[in-house]
C-alpha cells in the first residue's frame, strides 16, 4: 500500500524520529511532506526535500492552504501536529474526503473542541475524582483572586493559558525562595509578585487556567482509538523533560491510569493518536493535567516497547488488520543530542 502523508510540522525535537516511525511500517510505503509556520531552515524541510509555510489554524486561509498542498503534491493522508489546528480540520473532513484525502483526527468535532481547551475539559469532568481543583480567570483580578482561593502563598498554584501547546505560558505560582543564580534553565516558578508585574503588560488577556499545584510523579498516556474504544493504551513515567518533551521516560503498566484513560477516550468519543497528561497529587491521586488529541512529542518511546503506534493509527484509518500489540512494559527510553548538516 502506497501513501503520501501531509505532517503538518518541520521544526519539532521529535519530527525525525517520527518520520522514521512512518518509513519504518513495512506493509506501507510512506512518502512524507512536512510543512510548518515558520519560512526557516528545519529538520523536516531538510528530511524531506520540500517546504511548504502555511498559516495558523486558527487564520481564514488555513484550510484552502492545506487543501492546495493535498492537491498539488498527491497527498492522501493528513496527520496534524498542532491543537489550533483539529477542529478546523475535523470540521472539514467531508471536504477532504472528496479529495482523497483522509485525515488522521477526531471525527466528532464538539467533543474534540472540549478535549482541546483545558478550562472545557475540566468542566465536562468537573464531577470526576481525577480532576484536580482548577479556576477559570481572564483577567488580572480574577487570576489573583483565584490563586489565594486555592490556596497560595502557603501552597503552590499552577498557571497555565486555556489553549496553549506543550509548556508554553506555564508558571509554578510559589512563595518559596528561587535560587535564581542556580535554578535549571526554563524553570517554571515565580513569585506572584513578579508574574503579576508581566501581566500587567498585556490589554487583554485569554482564558486562563489555574489549578492546584501536584507535586507527585508526571505520566503521559499514549492511546490508539476509534470512535472512543481504546485499541492500545501505554503509560510512560516522565523522568525528565526538556522544553516541554520527555528526554527520559520509562514504559509502565498502571492500570489506574490505563482505566482512567480509556473511561476519558469513551466519553470523549476520541479516535486515532491521542495523548493523556497526568500528575499524582500530595495524597497519591492521579490527576489530570491536559489531553492532546494528537501525536505527542515523544511517541517515539512506545517503540521501545515494541508498539509502532503511528503504523497502529493508520491501520484503523485504513480498515488494516492490526499489528502485534504486545507491550513490552519497563521499556526505558533516553534520548540524546544528535545533528545533521546542510548547505548554505
Amino acid at each position: 500500500m502506497n501513501i503520501k502523508v501531509l505532517w503538518t510540522i518541520s521544526d519539532n525535537m521529535g519530527t525525525a524520529a517520527d518520520l522514521k516511525m512512518l518509513k519504518d511500517i513495512k506493509h506501507m510505503k510512506v512518502d512524507v511532506i512536512t510543512a510548518d509556520r515558520e519560512d526557516k531552515v528545519s529538520l523536516g524541510f531538510a528530511l524531506t526535500g520540500k517546504k511548504y509555510i502555511v498559516p495558523s489554524g486558527a487564520s481564514a486561509d488555513y484550510i484552502e492552504s492545506i487543501k492546495n498542498i493535498c492537491k498539488k503534491e498527491g497527498i492522501t493522508t493528513l496527520i496534524p501536529q498542532y491543537g489550533d489546528e483539529l477542529v478546523p480540520l475535523s470540521r472539514n473532513i467531508p471536504l477532504f474526503d472528496g479529495l482523497g484525502v483522509k485525515i488522521i483526527t477526531t471525527s466528532d468535532t464538539e467533543k474534540l473542541s472540549i478535549a482541546n481547551n483545558k478550562i472545557a475539559l475540566y468542566d465536562y469532568f468537573t464531577e470526576s475524582n481525577f480532576i484536580p481543583q482548577y479556576r477559570r480567570a481572564c483577567t488580572l483580578n480574577e487570576i489573583e483572586k483565584a490563586i489565594f482561593e486555592l490556596g497560595y502563598p502557603n501552597k503552590a498554584v499552577c498557571l497555565k493559558p486555556a489553549a496553549s501547546e506543550g509548556s508554553k505560558g506555564f508558571h509554578i505560582i510559589t512563595n518559596e525562595k528561587i535560587d535564581i543564580l542556580n535554578e535549571r534553565p526554563g524553570t517554571a516558578k515565580i513569585r506572584w509578585e513578579v508574574l503579576k508585574s508581566q501581566l500587567e503588560q498585556y490589554s487583554k488577556l485569554p482564558d486562563i487556567l489555574i489549578m492546584e499545584y501536584l507535586p507527585g510523579t508526571e505520566y503521559s498516556v499514549d492511546c490508539v482509538c476509534k470512535n472512543g474504544e481504546t485499541i492500545v493504551c501505554i503509560p510512560r513515567q516522565r523522568v525528565e523533560t526538556s522544553m516541554g518533551i520527555a528526554i527520559e521516560s520509562i514504559i509502565e503498566k498502571n492500570d489506574e491510569l490505563i482505566a482512567i484513560s480509556k473511561k476519558i477516550v469513551k466519553a470523549l468519543n476520541l479516535s486515532y493518536n491521542i495523548n493523556i497528561q497526568f500528575k499524582y497529587s500530595r495524597e497519591g491521586l492521579p490527576k489530570l493535567i491536559e489531553i492532546n488529541p494528537r501525536v505527542s512529542g515523544s511517541l517515539v518511546t512506545n517503540l521501545g516497547a515494541g508498539i509502532n503506534m503511528l503504523e497502529v493509527a493508520l491501520n484503523l484509518a485504513y480498515g488494516l488488520p492490526l499489528p502485534d500489540l504486545n507491550i513490552k512494559w519497563g521499556a526505558k527510553m533516553l534520548r540524546y543530542w544528535d545533528q545533521i548538516f546542510m548547505e548554505k
